[in-house]
């Protein structure tokens, strides 16, 4: 698995004399993806897309370990664009295309740490050379069929550092309160860095309050009497008020 990993990311290495552009997050497919760029010798420059609400640890950890990886800062925080969008939700899900989809130089080739074996969408979705629909760019998915024992395994054999809260009985890194994890994660999260989840939800509260003020008609501002109960739901698997149980369980299936 690793040689034909490796045999993939040479046979794709961009022709136009340009370096891929790595997509870096700090998860364990991502140290594992530039390990196996540094075996081939192929030249990257890896990006870490800053999205101000990761947690502290594994941003420490891509200081620490990974100094040559360059940081993407956003122009907004995401307190500050919750106070203008409101809180991200399955069904309305803006926080990655304004925080992790940060757009590489045009023609750039990309390498990304996807397994198909994160979700079914994924394995419908990509293959280890994928065409961006909208910009026509290729990305590479060199470990697109690695199982996350492999992960684990190459990682142990090479003896190769992992971000510390994996070993806390995180199974996968990523923004703190994604909208797309499940309740009990996010309520975990939110214990767990409570100083972050405060700033969110103060932010999220100021954008419920002005629009309820100013009797904007959106569908939370209908459904809930207060914030605070609006939160509830938001750190919840349940569906919509108004909305059906099967139809939450359809996005959840695609999301």
């Amino acid at each position: 698995m690793v040689d034909t990993s490796v045999e993939t990311l040479r046979t794709y290495v961009p022709a136009n004399g340009q370096p891929y552009y790595g997509a870096f997050s700090g998860g364990k497919d991502s140290v594992v993806i530039k390990e196996l760029a540094r075996i081939a010798g192929v030249p990257v420059e890896w990006w870490y897309n800053v999205t101000t609400i990761d947690p502290p640890e594994l941003v420490q950890f891509n200081k620490r370990f990974h100094e040559d990886v360059r940081f993407s800062k956003p122009c907004q925080t995401f307190a500050q664009l919750v106070r203008k969008k409101g809180l991200p939700t399955r069904r309305v899900r803006w926080c990655c295309r304004e925080l992790k989809e940060n757009k590489p130089p045009k023609g750039a080739r990309l390498i990304l740490g996807i397994r198909a074996a994160e979700s079914k969408k994924r394995a419908a979705n990509w293959q280890t050379l994928t065409r961006h629909t909208a910009t026509g760019d290729y990305a590479v998915s060199p470990i697109l069929h690695w199982r996350d024992d492999d992960v684990w395994r190459f990682l142990r054999e090479r003896h190769l550092p992992y971000c510390e809260l994996y070993d806390e009985g995180f199974d996968r890194l990523g923004c703190i309160l994604c909208p797309m994890a499940s309740g009990w994660k996010r309520r975990r999260e939110a214990e767990r860095w409570p100083g972050m989840a405060r700033l969110v939800y103060e932010a999220g509260k100021a954008r419920f309050d002005e629009q309820k003020a100013a009797g904007v008609d959106s569908r939370s501002v209908r459904e809930f009497a207060d914030f605070d109960a609006f939160w509830e739901w938001w750190l919840s698997d349940e569906p919509m008020p108004g909305r059906s149980e099967e139809c939450q369980g359809q996005l959840e299936f695609w999301s």
